[in-house]
C-alpha cells in the first residue's frame, strides 16, 4: 500500500536541562497527533529510535513508556536501536508495518536526551554507553571512538583523492549558516571559514567546529494509508513515502576493506531508488548524516550524487549550499542542529516534510518535489536511506 507522512513536530534540540525525557516525548508526540489531526485512538502501534535511554536515563522499553506517556496503552510498540541510524530504522519499520497492511495509522518517534548531571550517571557510564556504539571488544576498549575512526576515514580519502581541509571546514561553515536559519537547531550562530579552520583539532583533521553535538531532543511522524491521509489532511498538504533502504556493513573498522566508502550506505540508497523508481537527479534536497565535516562528503558520493573523490570539489563549488544544485543538511545537520542521537533519523524526516509542505521558513528549498533522508550509525554498519515526494 502507498504510505504518507500526516503529522511531523520536533521539539528544539538543545541542552534541555528543564525537560526529562518524558516531556521530551509528550512534546514530540503529541505534536505529530496534533498536526495529523488524528484520534490517538487510531494510532495502532509506535515505532521508537533511542540508543542509549538504558544508561544515560535509567530506562529501558522506552517506547511502552511513550504510549503511556501518549494515552496510547492500547498501541502496540517496539524500541528499535541501531546508534546513529535508530530514527531511521524506527522509520522504516513504521513504513513496512503500513505498506504491508498490518497497520493502518502508526507513530515514529526519535528520541535522546543526553546532557544528564554526573551525580545521576557518573562520567564512567557515561563514556562507556558513548562507546558502546562501536566494536568494544576489539576497537572501542582500545580507545578507538567515533572521532578517531572517521579521521582515520577523512585522511584516507585526503591521500587518496585530493581532499582539502578547507573542503571539509566548508562542509562545517555550510551547515552553521543554514543551522542560523532553524529556529529548531541548537546552535544559531553562522562561523566563519577562518575560525573553523583555527579552531583546535580534537582529532585530525577535525577541529571542535566540525563534529555533531551532544544534543537533547525528540521528533514524531504519523504514517498512515492514501485513504487516510486525503480525509485527515483537508489542506492537501500530501508527503508521500516512495522509497525505503536499510543496507549494513562491517562493525569492526579494522577488517573493511576500504576506509573511503560505505557499503551500508551504497547498498541502502541503491534499495531506495530502486523503489521510488526516479534517479538521483530527481531529488531536490537532502539530509545526511554529518557526524564529522568529511562524512557528508563521503555520503554523497556514496547515495551516488557525485563521483567518488568529487565530494569536496562539489561542496567547494557551492552545489551543497541553499541555492546550490543540491541543498544539503537544510536544518544545520548534526553539527548545527544537533545529535539527539535516537532522534536523528527521524528528525530528518520532519525536515524533509516542513521542505515538501512548504513550511521550512527562511530555510526553504523553493519548488521541492523529491527529498532524500540518509543516516548511518555504528561507525558505518548500518544505514537507512529514504525517499519522499510531495503530493500524491
Amino acid at each position: 500500500r502507498e504510505v504518507y507522512i500526516v503529522g511531523a513536530y520536533e521539539t528544539k534540540h538543545g541542552i534541555l536541562k528543564d525537560k526529562t525525557i518524558r516531556q521530551m516525548i509528550t512534546e514530540a508526540g503529541n505534536g505529530a497527533i496534533r498536526d495529523a489531526g488524528i484520534d490517538r485512538k487510531e494510532i495502532q502501534a509506535l515505532y521508537m529510535g533511542n540508543y542509549n535511554g538504558n544508561i544515560f536515563n535509567r530506562q529501558n522499553t522506552m517506547a511502552a513508556l511513550a504510549t503511556t506517556a501518549l494515552g496510547m496503552q492500547h498501541a502496540a510498540s517496539m524500541r528499535v536501536e541501531g546508534a546513529c541510524a535508530s530514527g531511521g530504522i524506527a522509520f522504516r519499520q513504521g513504513f513496512m508495518a503500513v505498506a504491508s497492511g498490518m497497520y493502518d495509522a502508526v507513530m515514529v518517534m526519535g528520541v535522546e536526551k543526553m546532557n544528564v548531571p554526573l551525580d545521576e550517571v557518573p562520567l564512567e557510564e557515561q563514556l562507556h554507553g558513548a562507546q558502546a556504539g562501536v566494536d568494544y571488544i576489539y576497537e572501542g576498549g582500545l580507545g578507538m571512538n567515533g572521532s578517531t575512526m572517521f579521521a582515520l576515514f577523512a585522511n584516507r580519502h585526503m591521500y587518496e583523492y585530493g581532499t582539502t581541509r578547507k573542503q571539509l571546514a566548508m562542509v562545517a561553515e555550510k551547515n552553521k549558516y543554514h543551522g542560523s536559519l532553524n529556529p529548531y537547531a541548537q546552535k544559531r550562530k553562522p562561523v566563519t571559514l577562518e575560525k573553523i579552520l583555527k579552531s583546535p583539532i580534537i582529532a585530525s583533521p577535525f577541529s571542535t567546529q566540525e563534529v555533531s553535538l551532544v544534543s537533547d531532543g525528540a521528533a514524531a511522524v504519523i504514517l498512515t494509508t492514501k485513504e487516510k491521509a486525503k480525509e485527515l489532511r483537508t489542506d492537501g498538504k500530501l508527503v508521500k513515502v516512495i522509497g525505503s533502504g536499510h543496507g549494513g556493513g562491517s562493525f569492526t573498522v579494522a577488517v573493511r576493506e576500504s576506509a573511503t566508502s560505505m557499503p551500508a550506505t551504497v547498498n541502502a540508497a541503491n534499495e531506495a531508488f530502486e523503489m521510488a523508481g526516479i534517479s538521483r537527479e530527481d531529488i531536490d534536497v537532502v539530509e545526511c548524516h554529518d557526524c564529522f565535516s568529511f562524512t557528508e562528503i563521503m555520503n554523497i558520493e556514496d547515495l551516488g550524487f557525485v563521483e567518488k573523490g568529487k565530494g569536496g570539489p562539489f561542496t567547494e563549488e557551492g552545489h551543497t549550499r541553499l541555492g546550490g544544485k543540491l541543498p544539503v543538511n537544510t536544518s544545520g545537520g548534526l553539527s548545527a542542529k544537533g545529535h539527539p542521537i535516537g532522534c536523528t533519523g527521524t528528525g530528518q524526516i520532519v525536515e524533509m516534510t516542513f521542505q515538501l509542505r512548504d513550511e521550512a521558513e527562511d530555510r526553504q528549498v523553493k519548488g521541492a518535489e523529491f527529498a532524500l533522508t540518509h543516516v548511518l550509525g555504528g561507525p558505518g554498519a548500518v544505514s537507512t536511506v529514504h525517499i519522499l515526494q510531495r503530493g500524491e
